[in-house]
């Protein structure tokens, strides 16, 4: 080969290199291209699956999913989908190659949930999430020693998240005194509890709102005590408090109407009218926003309840714009609460 030709050759070469290396960085094969093509596969993907919890970014052909689930099959679902989201076919054809799990359990993040409700000298119910089998075990034996009814517990075990001894310690401290009122119930989610029930006496109402004041660190509970005969007992000093002494208040009954008709059912009609009263007690800035249901029997139909339910639950709260109530046709529930700041 003579030298022209060899530089020649040369030449091509690296100019073949050049166009190699751009088309690597900014062309339609490089590797961003590639990441956002599989990105956008996975994202599709993910969402003919209703999978909005489930977040994903690529790192080569190498996805990472991360995000809440709420459960593990949730998990499992959305590791496989992510995987399947575009061919397999490894480094050359382009595929997703291997999937990094970096997802976390909803449940774990939210903080532990429970509640406990007792009627008038009856059994106490308790349901919601326990740290682990001992703490679990340690609960529906306290119940039971402190409630002359006995107790019936149903705690799922949720491991990690949280130190076991001090929340199984808070429990145990919002379930002690909700054993000394008449009736009532506790709710314990995250490092907030909240209490809403009837005492004996105001010494009895007194004495729980001051017990609950000591919580063991970090966590605090609000609470509504209402004495026989006398003014209620109230601690509910921010936003956080009034939404558990809310949840508290609601009681495990699913709120509901009259099938085809305007008005609340009459336990219902109760809880909405207690609800109402509950959130009077809640700091000026907190607003209550309420949606209903407007699969059951259509839209004229949700806003005349809108109004029945409006009514009811300002006849004993203060402020009635600081109650909001909507029209949603994506929910299950006929009518569901939140609680949150005017502010924000």
């Amino acid at each position: 080969m003579t030298l022209r030709a060899r530089n020649i050759l040369l030449i091509a070469l690296a100019g073949l290199l050049v166009v190699t290396g751009l088309s690597m960085v900014v062309g339609p094969f490089s590797i961003a291209s590639l990441e956002s093509r599989l990105e956008s596969n996975a994202r599709a993907a993910l969402d003919r699956r209703e999978m909005d919890w489930a977040h994903v970014r690529f790192r080569g052909q190498e996805a990472i999913v991360s995000g809440a689930a709420p459960n593990d099959t949730a998990r499992e679902i959305a590791l496989e989908v992510v995987a399947g989201s575009t061919w397999s076919g490894g480094s050359i054809a382009g595929g997703v190659t291997h999937v990094v799990d970096e997802i976390t359990d909803a449940r774990t993040d939210r903080g532990f949930s429970f509640r406990a409700d007792v009627a008038f000298r009856g059994r106490v119910l308790i349901r919601g999430d326990a740290t682990d089998a001992a703490a679990r075990d340690a609960i529906a034996r306290f119940a039971t020693a402190n409630f002359p009814n006995g107790a019936d517990s149903d705690l799922t075990l949720i491991p990690g998240g949280a130190p076991a001894a001090e929340w199984e310690e808070a429990a145990k401290r919002l379930l002690g005194q909700l054993a000394r009122l008449e009736r009532g119930a506790i709710v314990l989610s995250g490092q907030q509890g909240g209490l809403y029930g009837d005492a004996e006496n105001p010494q009895i109402a007194r004495s729980v709102a001051n017990t609950l004041q000591s919580m063991p660190a970090p966590f605090r509970a609000a609470s509504i005590i209402i004495p026989a005969g006398a003014p209620a007992i109230v601690n509910v000093p921010d936003i956080e408090a009034c939404a558990a002494v809310i949840r508290a208040a609601q009681g495990t009954d699913a709120l509901r109407f009259e099938t085809g008709g305007v008005g609340a059912s009459p336990l219902t009609e109760i809880a909405l009218r207690r609800l109402g009263r509950t959130f009077g007690a809640c700091p000026d800035n907190a607003r209550l926003s309420v949606t209903i249901n407007i699969a059951d029997g259509g839209e004229e139909l949700a806003r005349q309840r809108a109004e029945q339910v409006r009514s009811l639950l300002s006849g004993g709260a203060e402020g009635e714009s600081r109650v909001i109530v909507a029209l949603a046709d994506d929910q299950l529930q006929a009518l569901t609460f939140s609680v949150s700041s005017i502010e924000g």
